[in-house]
């Protein structure tokens, strides 16, 4: 029990996506209070689904899922008037709109379509089908513009700096590794792959945000060029610490030509990367002068 308390306390934070759900999902419910909705759970399913990482990718989903709801409740709503509830139009249901939602590239709308698709071909019961259709499309849609509304105006993310941060964080971990190389003690390269691939989700999550949202390519992008660096940097020291040196006094006869040469590599890509990193800062310090 402690453990699991300790890893709760120390990887597993309260992202603000999870806060931002939380606050969409409240202002939907009292949107469909307000309008006087029926069953406002569908609209609560479909903000929590529709709540994206980036603005950017939550827009664009948001858009996708808002077709896929439509077809879904047209198609269950036509399904729904020869049979309602029916197992085998059900089963015929699904196919067709996951192919459709594959056909028209409706990306990560399949679970929302589905949704709405089930929802109408179970309640339109009745003699006029296309309520039931209706409603479930107003509660989803609402969902949908409620979720990408609260992600673009609530604390909308700054991937930029992220990318700082972690490349920062990076740089400083990848210089002690070295230097543990070096000095022939442990190297936490699984910390260091960690973090390299931390650095990588970030830069495509700026990459993936609309221009409009975005104010630091240049050295973004003079970040992520930077990433294959380190991955070849990261071989390096994997190669290293397969050797088991740590703790050692010598490096045994037989396996120094081997350290020579993976240490030789680590350091040239260290040099190479703060070569590269020097134009960066010179520019830095020129726009603050300016």
């Amino acid at each position: 029990m402690n453990k699991i308390l300790h890893k709760l306390r120390s990887e597993q934070k309260l992202g603000l996506r999870i806060i931002k759900t939380g606050i969409a999902v409240t202002v939907c419910v009292t949107a469909s209070n307000v309008l006087h909705l029926s069953h406002p759970y569908l609209a609560v399913i479909a903000t929590v689904l529709s709540m994206g990482k980036s603005v950017d990718t939550s827009v664009r989903s948001g858009k996708n899922k808002m077709i896929g709801v439509v077809l879904g409740s047209a198609l269950g709503c036509g399904l729904a008037m020869l049979s309602a509830g029916n197992a085998g139009l059900c089963g015929v249901g699904i196919i067709v709109l996951l192919y459709l939602c594959q056909l028209f590239r409706l990306t990560d709308a399949s679970t929302l379509t589905c949704f709405a698709f089930a929802a109408v071909m179970f309640s339109a019961t009745g003699p006029e089908p296309w309520k039931p259709a209706v409603m479930c499309a107003e509660n989803a849609l609402l969902g949908i513009a409620i979720a990408v509304v609260v992600n673009l105006l609530v604390i909308p993310p700054n991937y930029s700096e992220e990318v700082r941060l972690a490349y920062a964080g990076l740089r400083e971990s990848m210089e002690s590794a070295v230097q543990d190389a070096a000095e022939r003690k442990d190297i936490e390269t699984k910390k260091i792959e960690v973090l390299v691939d931390r650095l990588a989700a970030n830069v495509r999550l700026y990459v993936s945000e609309a221009k409009l949202l975005r104010g630091d390519d240049g050295e973004v992008f003079a970040v992520s060029r930077m990433v294959t660096v380190y991955r070849q940097l990261l071989d390096e020291l994997k190669a290293i610490d397969g050797m088991q040196l740590a703790d050692r006094e010598t490096v045994p006869e037989d396996l120094q030509i081997v350290y020579e040469y993976h240490m030789g590599r680590a350091r040239s890509l260290q040099e190479s990367l703060k070569r590269a990193e020097a134009p960066e800062e010179e520019t830095k310090i020129s726009d603050r002068g300016n």
